[in-house]
């Protein structure tokens, strides 16, 4: 957004050109400082993949969601008879939702500032920079069945779910990394060793337990070191508040899962932007926006579920 519009239209609520001087300095300062924010406690960004590959004028995203088939086998020099391998998809239509916030300030308010010599407050931009980027985090990990998203990476039907032997909370060690071990190998035996998960994310109150449970009684190994020591593959475990109730029925859940753009991504075509200020009544005001289709996933088979625990 130029100067020239807060130039032209702030005149005309005040002849004080060092007002309207002061209103630009301050709103580009703010749109400057908004686009640095970052929301470390939402984790769909560290999570899901972010595409922004469709074009920020699409009203729709297509994807395909695929199956690995066949695998390679040993041959002879000269065979001719080499196994097929392929990949088979079905497409997808999602559509693509705008979320939006917006802030702004009375006449009066840039007055006060600008008299005082104080900075215009920037709390409010910040608000909707938070407000639009928690929408994109929610429809990431739930999806917006309201407005034709219906489902996340956390609660896809096309995703398999196991079940926990019991509460962890009032689990042994044992029983935790037999649950989280029977989750891996379910997920090798029932795609042929071809998926292989790397991330294990967990409820908050789930991750605490086995960050701070012992292997055993003569062991200083909490469970979660146990596990990604004897897992080489799982390179991480980590935990998301959203997961506390993400399971059927409302219940605890895991996800086990290959964290790659291959396996899944999440479809934003238009990142969170400040439009031009314009004028309502006697406020100035600037809407925000960013656009998503939400969470595609490629590979449902790279992701598993383990609910109850």
């Amino acid at each position: 957004m130029g100067n020239s519009w807060i130039t032209q239209n702030l005149g005309r609520w005040t002849n004080d050109a060092d007002e309207t001087a002061f209103f630009e300095r301050e709103l580009m300062h703010m749109y400057a400082k908004t686009y640095d924010i970052k929301y470390p406690e939402l984790k769909a960004r560290l999570y899901v993949p972010v595409s922004n590959e469709a074009n920020p004028g699409s009203t729709e995203v297509n994807y395909k969601q695929f199956d690995r088939v066949g695998k390679a086998k040993l041959t002879a020099p000269g065979a001719v008879d080499s196994p097929r391998v392929d990949v088979l998809g079905k497409e997808f239509i999602r559509p693509v939702r705008l979320a939006t916030a917006s802030y702004g300030w009375h006449l009066l308010e840039v007055r006060q500032a600008a008299m005082a010599g104080r900075p215009l407050e920037t709390r409010k931009s910040s608000a909707a920079r938070r407000a639009v980027e928690e929408v994109l985090d929610e429809v990431a990990a739930i999806g917006a069945p309201d407005f034709g998203i219906p489902t996340g990476f956390l609660n896809s039907a096309a995703v398999t779910i196991d079940a926990a032997a019991g509460a962890w909370s009032a689990a042994t060690a044992d029983v935790i990394i037999a649950d989280v071990s029977q989750m891996l190998q379910n997920m090798a035996t029932n795609t042929q060793g071809i998926e292989r998960i790397n991330t294990l994310l967990l409820p908050d109150a789930q991750w605490a337990v086995i960050a701070t449970l012992p292997r055993s009684a003569q062991s200083d190994t909490t469970v979660l070191e146990f596990l990604l020591k004897s897992f080489p593959g799982l390179q991480r475990i980590e935990p998301w508040y959203r997961l506390t109730t993400a399971g059927a029925g409302g219940i605890p859940r895991a996800v086990a899962y290959d964290l790659s753009p291959d396996v899944l991504t999440q479809e934003i075509p238009s990142e969170f932007e400040q439009l031009p200020l314009f004028q309502k009544g006697q406020n100035f005001v600037v809407e925000t926006m960013a656009t998503t289709a939400g969470t595609a996933l490629y590979y449902p088979r790279a992701i598993r579920y383990l609910d109850g625990l």
